[in-house]
């Protein structure tokens, strides 16, 4: 069974477990909380890698690997994908393919939370939420240069400034945030992504 296979597997048995929960409202934290928040810390962090994989796969890059948990030239790093032989007219797709991915797992988590607000569905909306700002807070300000950071390739592929991506990256965010506490919003930020372009858009919920 391959890696991404037992990550999409267990993504579907956390939200089977966690995902419905039993319509519980917890007033205090307890185990259970832990589990869930924990659970969607890891799905977050598999469906994003798997993002920047089926970006490879598309562009028809070879030897595509995930490693999480692990170090790369002395830099620590929660999840890292790699592959070799990616075209350069991909390269900004790849670096952008785990934001979509983590785009799409908001989207299902909001949906799941207005329909039962359960710790896991309140965790997922926060890690998806704020994930990749504070990703980019990281790659601009706190290991300017890590060479394995998304927002540093972004910047890399399209000239952007640090302050430029951070501003778009911190809208995306906001908005996202105020769709949470309410629900009239109709307009939808997301990553539209193909093998040979990467774009932020905005959509309209009809």
């Amino acid at each position: 069974m391959t890696l991404t296979l037992r990550i999409i597997l267990t993504g579907a048995a956390l939200v089977l477990l966690y995902g419905g929960g039993c319509g519980r409202h917890a007033q205090a934290f307890d185990l259970t909380d832990a589990g869930a928040i924990g659970a969607a810390c890891l799905l977050h962090l598999g469906l994003h890698e798997i993002g920047h994989q089926v970006v490879a796969q598309e562009a028809g890059a070879t030897d595509s690997k995930m490693q999480f948990f692990t170090q790369k030239d002395g830099i620590f790093c929660l999840g890292l994908s790699t592959c070799k032989d990616l075209p350069k007219e991909s390269k900004l797709s790849y670096a952008a393919g785990g934001e979509r991915m983590i785009g799409w797992l908001f989207e299902y988590g909001l949906a799941s939370y207005r329909s039962k607000g359960t710790m896991f569905n309140k965790a997922l909306l926060l890690v998806t939420g704020i994930h990749f700002l504070a990703y980019t807070i990281r790659a601009n300000y706190l290991e300017s240069g890590n060479n394995y950071c998304d927002p540093d390739h972004i910047r890399q592929e399209t000239g952007l400034s640090k302050t430029a991506l951070l501003s778009i990256v911190a809208l995306k965010a906001g908005l996202n945030a105020y769709r949470i506490f309410n629900d009239e919003v109709r307009l939808i930020p997301w990553i539209a992504v193909d093998k040979k372009s990467a774009a932020v858009m905005v959509g309209f919920r009809f």
